[in-house]
């Protein structure tokens, strides 16, 4: 067999398709986590303003307090409201796939726990209407409320 200048020429160009292809599937899967990570970042940083935000009361009521559920205040309220919109803007980023399956468990995970406790299950009640277009998203909240408190839309 004999190599002529030709032949070189065609395995390098080759090699260099067959690289350039392998460099642009690397390059995809880092970008797409590298952005995933920019999306969870501001996420977490939405959920810790959020909580920055809240009344003492609502705090306390919000992370296991054995006290009594607190009287309804209008600051409740409006702290459920900015939650579920938060809630809403992640479900609806992972509905799209912008965020990925075992991040989403974290944020589900935490979406339960707050969900389901009795003062958001209380306010629900009152914004869950400001979420009615989205019957999906009221679905996904309302799988985490007491039974007894689950409203239709």
């Amino acid at each position: 067999m004999h190599v002529t200048l030709e032949s070189l020429v065609q395995y390098a160009t080759l090699v260099t398709v067959v690289t350039g292809f392998v460099s642009l599937v690397v390059f995809a899967r880092i970008y797409g986590k590298q952005v995933n990570a920019q999306i969870v970042i501001e996420l977490f940083a939405r959920y810790a303003n959020m909580h920055q935000s809240f009344p003492a009361q609502l705090r306390v009521a919000m992370f296991g307090s054995d006290r009594s559920l607190p009287e309804h205040r209008e600051e409740f309220t409006a702290g459920a409201l900015q939650y579920a919109m938060i809630v809403s803007f992640a479900y609806h980023l992972h509905e799209r796939r912008y965020i990925t399956n075992d991040i989403w468990a974290i944020l589900e995970a935490e979406h339960q726990q707050t969900i389901s406790r009795p003062w958001f299950a209380r306010e629900w009640n009152t914004v869950q209407g400001q979420f009615a277009m989205f019957p999906s998203f009221v679905s996904y909240m309302e799988r985490f409320l007491p039974n007894h408190v689950q409203v239709q839309v």
